[in-house]
């Protein structure tokens, strides 16, 4: 799990943003299906308003480069270790308008591969969700992904977090790689950037009588930062991650954003 360094309120204004939220629905349903999108194009489905719904996210075919304010890379490449007024106002102009908590985390990502060793989608949502009853496999996010170790919250709750890239691996670059690599082994953070979404899900029945029930996932798409976060994974070194959690967007209540935040601050 991450640790929290340091977070603030933040909010967008913006009229116009890069990133954006976008839904789908029915005449049963207006809005069911929930989306991050780049550019106009849906990058990410990230799954539906369904509270017992297994939780997903999957890439498609937006996802294909980053977004980042170029008055920030500098700052970025360097290491935050605070959270300022300019950092948010900068950060927050790619962002759709709304409220956002603003969160600086200190994590060491594992980098996972579907269907193998490690995927949530494969391990601990069979165990509690079962295989998807029409598809008959389990979920497949179309995309590698990383993750930083669950927690247990008490009373059936466990919190799940995974850092998702806008882009596969194979786009990154050697070099940039082993720049990063070596910047991580003199023990200095750099910092990625990412929107987030808290979903919390419990199935409506689950078998047997498992440890934790209700998943709290807190995924973090990443807009900038994919080479930071891959030469730390591979070094098994920490990284920084600066991610606007949008407290409006995801399956959960402002308390249960609220409980998550303390979660993260005990590390």
């Amino acid at each position: 799990m991450s640790k929290l360094i340091a977070a603030t309120e933040a909010t967008s204004t913006a009229t116009e943003s890069r990133v954006g939220f976008a839904t789908e629905g029915s005449a049963q349903w207006a809005k069911w299906d929930r989306y991050i999108t780049l550019d106009g194009k849906r990058a990410f489905h990230i799954g539906n308003v369904c509270e017992t719904c297994a939780f997903v996210f999957e890439r498609l075919e937006g996802a294909n480069e980053k977004v980042s304010p170029k008055e920030l890379s500098e700052r970025l490449r360097c290491g935050l270790r605070q959270i300022d007024d300019e950092l948010v106002r900068t950060a927050t102009s790619v962002l759709p308008a709304g409220r956002y908590d603003a969160l600086l985390l200190r994590c060491v990502p594992r980098l996972v591969i579907p269907s193998k060793a490690g995927d949530y989608f494969f391990e601990e949502q069979v165990a509690l969700w079962g295989v998807d009853g029409f598809w008959g496999v389990p979920h497949y996010t179309k995309a590698e992904y990383y993750r930083t170790g669950p927690t247990k919250m008490g009373n059936g709750r466990g919190l799940f977090e995974f850092v998702v890239p806008m882009f596969p691996t194979n786009y990154l670059r050697a070099d940039t790689i082993s720049s990063y690599k070596n910047t991580l082994s003199h023990e200095v953070l750099p910092t990625a950037l990412a929107v987030s979404i808290l979903d919390v899900k419990q199935p409506a029945t689950w078998n047997g009588n498992p440890d934790v029930t209700e998943h709290w996932c807190l995924s973090h798409y990443l807009l900038d930062g994919h080479h930071k976060v891959y030469a730390a994974a591979e070094q098994g070194a920490p990284v920084s991650i600066l991610s606007f959690l949008a407290s409006e967007k995801g399956v959960s209540s402002r308390e249960q954003v609220a409980d998550a935040i303390e979660t993260l601050k005990r590390g």
